[in-house]
């Protein structure tokens, strides 16, 4: 760490300075009155605290509070607009400044976003309405528009990912498999039945015990003929 203490020192700077030296006079301070009453002590460190909070802010400003601006929520509040008012003008010209750059640098079109979202929207809520579909608004939007947010004070939209969905049901727990006792076969699909699958493992299990069996007999057939002539050889 740089010592704030040498006058003149090249390359420091003064706001990091005093937010150093404070902190080490809080230092200080805590280690020469921490026999004292604690009072006292927690009223003169609240104090320090607050002056290197305020030395601080001038090193790190405050982090902007607003809330990013969404695509698909902007969308949403446009189409409840009325194509070709003044308001539904504004908002999109809004949408454009906003959003605009992004989208084109990622290569989509607003004018063909802003189609798809009214199509979308209005598809979701005849579904909803008819009974025939329990897909929300916002997810029928989600799944057919891009996310794309403008955090508060950048001048271009950033694509994210998809919004992902959180169950609001519980889990179906997963039955264990039971075999049943079919037989049938399907060659063209490759299915069949878990009685004649059982019965053609069991037969390929048995085949094969047998063919190492036949095996393991032949090799210590040959390994004794191989040690009888070995020993006739040293005879």
């Amino acid at each position: 760490m740089v010592d704030f203490t040498t006058p003149n020192l090249p390359g420091a700077n003064a706001l990091f300075n005093a937010v150093a030296a404070k902190v080490e006079s809080i230092d200080i301070a805590a280690v020469a009155n921490k026999s004292k009453d604690a009072a006292d002590v927690v009223d003169k460190l609240k104090a320090d605290l607050e002056d290197l909070k305020a030395k601080t802010g001038l090193v790190i400003p405050t982090l902007p509070t607003l809330p990013s601006l969404n695509l698909q929520s902007e969308l949403t509040a446009l189409t409840n607009l009325t194509p070709g008012s003044s308001q539904y003008a504004a908002s999109l010209s809004s949408l454009a400044s906003k959003f605009g750059s992004g989208l084109t640098a990622g290569g989509f079109s607003l004018d063909s976003i802003v189609s798809e979202a009214s199509t979308t929207l209005a598809s979701a809520a005849k579904a909803l309405s008819a009974g025939i579909s329990s897909v929300s608004l916002s997810s029928a939007l989600s799944a057919a528009i891009p996310n794309f947010e403008l955090p508060s004070g950048l001048n271009e939209a950033i694509e994210k990912a998809k919004a992902s969905l959180l169950a609001d049901l519980p889990s179906l727990k997963e039955l264990a498999h039971s075999f049943s006792e079919s037989i049938t076969a399907d060659e063209t699909k490759g299915l069949y039945g878990d009685k004649l699958s059982r019965e053609a493992m069991e037969s390929n299990l048995s085949s094969l015990a047998s063919n190492l069996e036949s095996a393991v007999f032949k090799f210590n057939a040959k390994a004794k003929r191989l040690q009888t002539n070995s020993e006739q050889m040293d005879a």
